[in-house]
């Protein structure tokens, strides 16, 4: 009964919720005080419950270490109130060291922001770096805690907190903050920590909701989500490899290259062509000259693997595209040739973003494989006359 008149209490009113945190330095109050206070929570009084968490709550953080004994009392209502007063305490004590570490003067003698020394480590100690951080903290106190305590709860909380974020937008079209974003890549881009993929695709997702995804292309602080984004990119393994290279053609990341590179040297027709397709899309979309080996390859230059079809004229005409031909034309863009003077491609046709060119039958695939011989002799014949040319540029 006690409880229930507490649960119904706080719905109405809460307003020692929002008492300062701290104590005045003239005024600390004695261990046996706060002793008395922690009991009187349990008290059969409402009104002596409800003083003696108001007065708890203005003491703040000299009352912190008896109250996190008292989170876990044998009463139900002295564990309720302490846990509440704990984390007010928190927030009050985290907000007051923020604006402090906002202005440069972080008390020397108050323990690191939770966090803050891997964020430092890996992305700086800039202004531009602590209003990040900031950001971040405001939006995900709990997150930053748990990365800095404990590497497999922070990807435990991370999971939770990235279907919450799906719950939101879905039922109440809640977008999230910069600050819940960054958090989340903060702690999925830490290499102590393994994400679930289908957590990493939610969160890939939650980059490109509007504002966030403004921010990490153009924001004045795009460079450390974006260095998040191309760390979690960069050891995406094969299970979110693909998604990740996409994410990276999107924000122009070049650490797409590196799992592409990898997909493409172990590159075996028995997996199935998706993953080679997307890579060769990744390598020359991101790539330059130098990949040219990744494509222009025995192996990848002589795979028939059917990819996509497209028909017209009342399927009179059929265009294919082979995963072969999608190696030649990422080899033609990585040698900085036109595209139109091997493939049929409308005049008019846009080159802007590379995926629209190498999904399209119609622009890269080929009506008949006779065609399609002709088109490659072409292009082993600009080799041969590059190579001829590099030959003159060598004698003496």
């Amino acid at each position: 009964m006690r409880f229930a008149v507490l649960v119904a209490a706080c719905l109405a009113s809460a307003s020692w919720l929002t008492q300062p945190a701290l104590a005045a330095a003239d005024s600390l109050p004695t261990a046996d005080k706060i002793a008395r206070l922690i009991a009187d929570l349990g008290s059969e009084e409402y009104t002596v419950r409800e003083s003696a968490s108001e007065e708890l709550t203005r003491i703040g953080l000299p009352a912190f270490s008896a109250l996190e004994s008292a989170a876990n009392h044998p009463d139900r209502e002295v564990r309720y109130r302490s846990q509440r007063v704990l984390g007010i305490i928190r927030r009050h004590d985290i907000e007051r060291r923020l604006e402090a570490f906002l202005s440069g003067k972080e008390d020397s003698e108050d323990y690191p922001l939770p966090g803050w020394s891997r964020f430092s480590k890996a992305y700086g100690d800039g202004p531009e770096q602590r209003k990040l951080f900031v950001e971040m903290t405001r939006a995900d106190a709990e997150l930053m805690r748990a990365i800095e305590e404990n590497p497999r709860r922070a990807a435990e909380t991370l999971v939770v907190r990235v279907h919450q974020a799906q719950q939101a937008m879905q039922f109440s079209n809640q977008t999230a903050s910069l600050g819940q974003v960054a958090a989340s890549l903060f702690v999925a881009a830490d290499p102590d920590v393994t994400v679930p993929t289908i957590t990493m695709s939610a969160l890939f997702r939650e980059c490109f909701q509007p504002g966030v995804r403004e921010a990490i292309d153009r924001g004045s602080r795009r460079e450390v989500p974006r260095k998040m984004l191309g760390a979690i990119i960069g050891r995406s393994d094969d299970s979110v490899a693909f998604e990740a290279m996409g994410v990276a053609s999107q924000f122009k990341l070049r650490e797409g290259i590196v799992p592409a590179t990898r997909i493409l040297k172990n590159y075996d027709v028995r997996n199935g062509p998706a993953l080679a397709h997307r890579a060769l899309i990744t390598i020359a979309d991101l790539g330059d000259a130098s990949h040219l080996p990744l494509v222009d390859n025995e192996r990848l230059m002589h795979d028939a693997t059917q990819v996509s079809q497209l028909r017209e004229n009342g399927n009179e005409t059929t265009y294919t595209i082979q995963l072969r031909d999608i190696a030649l034309a990422a080899a033609i863009l990585l040698s900085k040739q036109d595209l139109k003077s091997f493939f049929e491609i409308p005049s008019n046709q846009s080159f802007s973003d590379p995926q629209l060119i190498f999904l399209n039958a119609r622009l890269i695939g080929f009506s008949s494989d006779a065609k399609r011989t002709e088109v490659f002799a072409k292009w082993e014949k600009y080799k041969a006359e590059q190579d001829s040319k590099q030959e003159v540029a060598r004698r003496p």
